[in-house]
């Protein structure tokens, strides 16, 4: 069982790094709203992977001499708090960004955020307490308790994402948003079957089966990067596209429909148009149909890709 631990330890922290670093690369070239929340999310959740896998092999490469001196002491207090604050970080930053993908009211995301924040602190506080307090001073029993059962608790709060955005899914404005609130409600509830599994197959092992669910969302998010940037925008140069005001109003394109058109080619999500033209994500969705249908394209690919053509002397 320690092997396939081992085996399921390394593919799962890997898996998360190559997401990472494409989501890395993609906020470089987009900069939008989407890959800056995927990051905050991602890069903690990185990070503690790559914690998990020194916890787990650290002691097997070193000689057992270097395993009891200050220095192995030391690494261990470090490797503990970093791995507390991390793992906090990282529901945090989970909580921020489902209660900001929710389709409720301001006055509701307010409020949400508020209970979250007071309970991650308070399981911060006590993480603190009961593993520096239970260790006693031991920083290697600690680093061995944070990295058996912190993150391993912490997934709790998974679970009540998951059935919050299985409750809010079918209130979704859009396609983008149902897709984000079904994969955190299908990666996130089957934890409440994982977490037996653990308790008998993995309880002395640095890997849990905890961990799949966030490998699995990891997964869930380069499957929307694929359909939102690769499918939808990569194909064509959009530094390459400009408004074609003639011919636009040569098609009854009115001058919404360009308008929208113009923050389209700036890649800003039907929300994000919403928010700045002071409109409903629905009324955004219609006017996007009118000018598909208006100039014979069935999506912004094609779209970019007329007006790149339009714009060619």
């Amino acid at each position: 069982m320690f092997i396939i631990g081992d085996i399921l330890l390394f593919l799962t922290t890997a898996l998360v790094f190559s997401i990472t670093c494409l989501c890395v690369l993609l906020h470089f070239r987009a900069k939008d709203s989407y890959t800056k929340g995927f990051l905050a999310i991602l890069v903690p959740l990185c990070l503690q992977m790559f914690l998990t896998m020194l916890f787990a092999y650290v002691p097997r490469v070193y000689p057992p001499e270097l395993l009891t001196g200050d220095i192995y002491r030391y690494f261990c207090l470090t490797a503990t708090l970093v791995s507390i604050f991390l793992t906090t970080f990282m529901l945090f930053t989970m909580s921020r960004y489902l209660i900001a993908l929710l389709p409720a009211g301001e006055k509701d995301k307010s409020l949400g955020k508020t209970i979250l924040g007071f309970l991650i602190l308070a399981f911060l506080i006590l993480s603190l307490l009961i593993i520096i307090g239970k260790s006693d001073g031991d920083w290697i029993y600690a680093m061995n308790l944070t990295f058996s059962y912190h993150l391993f608790s912490g997934s709790v709060f998974m679970v009540i994402h998951g059935f919050i955005s299985l409750i809010y899914r079918k209130q979704a404005h859009g396609w983008e948003q149902e897709r984000l609130l079904t994969g955190i409600s299908a990666t996130f509830i089957p934890l409440l079957v994982l977490f037996p599994l653990d308790l008998i197959f993995f309880w002395n092992h640095a890997f849990k089966f905890t961990y799949l669910s966030f490998s699995a969302f990891a997964m869930y998010l380069y499957y929307f990067i694929s359909r939102r940037y690769f499918l939808t925008y990569e194909a064509i140069n959009k530094t390459s596209v400009s408004l074609q005001t003639e011919f636009l109003e040569e098609h009854d394109v009115s001058a919404r429909e360009q308008e929208i058109i113009a923050h389209l080619i700036q890649g800003l999500s039907n929300r994000e148009i919403a928010e700045k033209l002071f409109i409903s994500p629905n009324t955004v969705k219609t006017h996007i149909k009118n000018i598909y249908a208006k100039l014979g394209v069935s999506n912004r690919v094609l779209l970019f890709s007329l007006l790149q053509k339009e714009s060619k002397p």
